[in-house]
């Protein structure tokens, strides 16, 4: 197969040796179509495709550039015990931290604001039960066109203020866009604080990058990847890509296809059930002479 596919390129005409995958075939490509992501878990930079961690980073800081995100700070509630780690699906979510996303089976109340999960205290001390974050997509600054990755921004990584060198995300995205300058434009580095119990990220920037790497970055950003990296997808309890409902197919009205389906749903007509036909005894067994025969052979 690789011998055909090496021919196969060998072949191709002048005009399409350089021309990059587009969205929709990337699409086929990606494994399972799942969102790559970067997990903290144990204040470890790890990278993960499809629930399998496949490379992790143990140094305090990882360089990325950030290629897009979500606008809004996103907010989502556990009913069980909170983990840093945690994955199943939240009993609550708001993509726009208003209100509950429409697919929230049991939302907890009709407003963000108004909620009482949001309320300091919520989770005792001065903790609340829904927990803030934010997603971004990011591509590692040695590897800008390489895979777009999802972070999700953790709370206490989000707000605050810090110096230079420990910047929460929110402060360091105005302080570059204040400057002048778009977050794709440079390269950032995530320190881990070593003081936190919990994952807890500082935000620096490291150096302006070249035209070459920023033009590559400006197309990663418009990537499916990185637009779904920027967004929550929750499936439902139990459920996987397999067994995801979907949309029924329907035939156009008048159609060859809708007229076959109607023939096949329509009701049968059953006929009436025929009389029991009364058995048919057999007729004895006619005598041939054999019976004969074999006498007289017996008395030679």
């Amino acid at each position: 197969m690789s011998a055909e596919i090496q021919t196969f390129k060998g072949n191709l005409p002048t005009h399409l040796q350089n021309v990059k995958l587009d969205d929709f075939t990337k699409a086929f490509t990606a494994a399972g179509g799942t969102v790559k992501r970067i997990s903290l878990r144990g204040r470890v930079f790890r990278l993960v495709d499809g629930g399998k961690e496949v490379a992790k980073n143990t140094d305090p800081h990882l360089d990325v550039i950030v290629v897009n995100g979500s606008t809004t700070v996103q907010k989502t509630f556990h009913a069980g015990a909170y983990s840093a780690e945690e994955t199943s699906i939240p009993d609550c979510w708001s993509s726009n931290g208003e209100h509950p996303d429409a697919e929230v089976e049991t939302p907890q109340a009709t407003n963000c604001k108004d909620c009482p999960k949001a309320i300091k205290g919520s989770a005792g001390g001065s903790k609340t039960a829904c927990r803030f974050s934010q997603r971004i997509a990011v591509v590692l600054a040695n590897n800008p066109g390489g895979d777009v990755y999802q972070l999700v921004i953790p709370s206490l990584s989000l707000f605050g203020a810090g110096d230079m060198e420990h910047m929460p995300f929110l402060q360091y995205a105005r302080y570059v866009g204040n400057s002048g300058f778009n977050l794709n434009m440079l390269i950032t580095r995530l320190t881990f604080d070593t003081d936190s119990d919990v994952p807890k990220l500082y935000f620096s920037n490291v150096e302006f990058l070249d035209v070459d790497a920023h033009n590559l970055v400006i197309e990663q950003g418009q990537t499916t990847a990185a637009v779904n990296a920027s967004k929550m997808s929750f499936k439902k309890k139990g459920e996987t890509a397999a067994t995801a409902e979907m949309p029924k197919l329907v035939a156009p009205a008048g159609s060859a296809a809708a007229k076959i389906k109607a023939a096949e749903t329509a009701p049968k007509a059953t006929a009436p059930a025929a009389p029991k036909a009364k058995p048919v005894e057999a007729p004895a067994p006619k005598d041939s002479g054999l019976g004969t025969l074999v006498d007289e052979w017996g008395d030679d």
